[in-house]
């Protein structure tokens, strides 16, 4: 990743993208602007994990489990510093070890969600996804400090890809379901 540490704040309205470089791989960057400020991999065969870096969160391991997501990092990702919990109405609950509870939640029809703290929203999540590949932009909503926004957009990302993932899932267990009945 660059090490530029010139403006530490991500301000309103700045953009951040997570994209996947390779079809072949679920490898995703985070950028914002030019900079590459993180990095989000999905091991082979794996949807439920994947593996984190951003600059100023240093390495992660974000683990799904019925309901729950759990954020660990530092040395061999034994220390816990933030979970993702299931809420009613579709949304989720991101308690973060230093900082205030956060709300997860859809911010729209399609492909949009909200990390949010009370009714204000921090950043906002809009995903696309074709054939083989897919994307995220991630568009600040108030001024943040930078490793705190690099997390929450990793977080952010995490959820949407598994969310994206099971759109897809879904949508192919239908498409076999309706060909099987169709022959």
């Amino acid at each position: 990743m660059n090490q530029q540490p010139e403006d530490l704040t991500v301000r309103r309205g700045e953009v951040f993208t997570l994209t996947r470089p390779s079809a072949r791989r679920r490898a995703y960057r985070l950028q914002r602007g030019d900079q590459t400020v993180g990095l989000l991999t999905f091991p082979l065969g794996r949807r439920s994990v994947a593996l984190a870096e951003g600059e100023g969160t240093g390495s992660l391991t974000l683990t799904a489990s019925l309901g729950r997501v759990a954020i660990r990092g530092g040395p061999d990702a034994a220390v816990t510093i933030a979970t993702v919990e299931r809420a009613p109405a579709g949304a989720a609950v991101i308690r973060t070890v230093q900082g205030p509870t956060l709300w997860w939640r859809r911010a729209g029809r399609w492909h949009r969600w909200a990390i949010e703290d009370g009714d204000q929203a921090l950043l906002r999540f809009v995903a696309a996804h074709g054939l083989l590949r897919s994307s995220v932009r991630i568009t600040a909503q108030q001024d943040l400090p930078e490793p705190t926004a690099v997390l929450l957009c990793l977080i952010g990302g995490f959820l949407t890809l598994r969310s994206l993932q099971t759109e897809v899932d879904g949508g192919a267990g239908v498409g076999g379901i309706v060909a099987a009945g169709a022959g």
